[in-house]
Formats: C-alpha cells, sequence, structure tokens
C-alpha cells in the first residue's frame, strides 16, 4: 500500500505542510482535521506515533517506509 492510497489524496500531505510552515503542531493540526473528518474521530490524537503504529499494523503497512513516502513527497513539493 503507497502513500496516497493511504491517505486517499494529497490535500491532506498538502495542509499538514501547511500547517507545519505556520508552526502549529501535529497534535492540533490532526485534532483541527478531526472536526470534519469523521473517519478520523475515535483516535488517540494525543499520542500520534503510537496512533500511527497502531494504523500501520492493523493495515499491514510498514511504518518506515511509510515515513519515507511522506519524506519523500513532501520534499518534492
Amino acid at each position: 500500500m503507497n502513500l496516497m492510497s493511504m491517505l486517499g489524496s494529497n490535500k491532506y500531505v498538502m495542509q499538514a505542510i501547511g500547517a507545519m510552515m505556520r508552526g502549529e503542531s501535529p497534535e492540533g493540526f490532526m485534532k483541527n482535521l478531526a472536526n470534519s473528518n469523521p473517519q478520523l474521530q475515535g483516535l488517540d490524537l494525543d499520542n500520534l506515533e503510537e496512533t500511527a503504529r497502531s494504523l500501520c499494523e492493523k493495515n499491514n503497512v510498514n511504518m518506515n517506509e511509510l515515513a519515507e513516502q511522506i519524506k519523500g513527497f513532501a520534499n518534492s513539493k
């Protein structure tokens, strides 16, 4: 599974990059995103690393490979 299929589209990645540039915390960004995305509700957005690890395991995704895909995508923008 690649990054785009896991995220659905690159709009979230671009929003995350914008939030990072504004100095918004990852947790704050995800909590704001959860307000308009019901699929994120119920996730522990205070512990993003553990939540990401759990979601990767559940979806049989290698977290290290996913992180590299994200870095590559972010560097290409």
